[in-house]
């Protein structure tokens, strides 16, 4: 009997390892499922960490980018406000110069007035002398040709120098001359 009992323990024994020993094979399954499941989740994190990595060294340079682009604007800032502020002292320079430029307009156009009317001036006086030139030219002519006429008349005549003299045309000539 106590073979039986012993065989019985131990078939008993058997059975609640055996159902144990399922117990812990299906643990192992799971635990297995588990674990390929977390390994996959790794891997799917491994991939979103690289991901995430790439994103942010793109953002990096990006920013990077930006931060120069960000210096050259300012630069060019900086040059504006540098160039705005000699633009303002050459607008107040000349600001301050204008009403003497003004001011000196206005006397060489009064200047130009009066040598407008100098010029209108001479000219009457040109346009005067010319008339007079014409007149004096005119005389000059007519001298000539009385000239030519008493030259004729002398060419004509035969007489004594002395004589001559004493006749009335003779003395207007010399008038005349005069």
């Amino acid at each position: 009997d106590d073979v039986e009992v012993k065989l019985k323990a131990e078939t008993l024994l058997t059975s609640v390892l055996r159902e144990k020993l399922f117990s812990k094979d299906q643990e192992i399954d799971q635990l297995q499922t588990e674990v390929a499941t977390a390994v996959r989740g790794h891997d799917i994190l491994r991939c979103e960490v690289q991901r995430t990595l790439d994103a942010l060294s793109s953002v990096s340079h990006k920013m990077k980018d930006f931060e120069l682009q960000m210096m050259r604007k300012d630069e060019k800032i900086n040059q504006l406000r540098s160039d705005l502020q000699e633009c303002s002292k050459e607008l107040k320079i000349t600001k301050s110069i204008l009403p003497k430029v003004l001011e000196e307009r206005d006397l060489m156009w009064e200047e130009v007035k009066q040598y407008s009317e100098k010029n209108m001036l001479l000219n009457s006086e040109v346009n005067l002398m010319r008339k007079k030139v014409e007149t004096l030219n005119e005389d000059i002519l007519l001298k000539e040709g009385q000239i030519t006429i008493l030259k004729d008349r002398l060419g004509n005549k035969h007489f004594d120098i002395l004589y001559s003299l004493n006749d009335k045309s003779m003395q207007e000539f010399v008038l005349n001359e005069l």
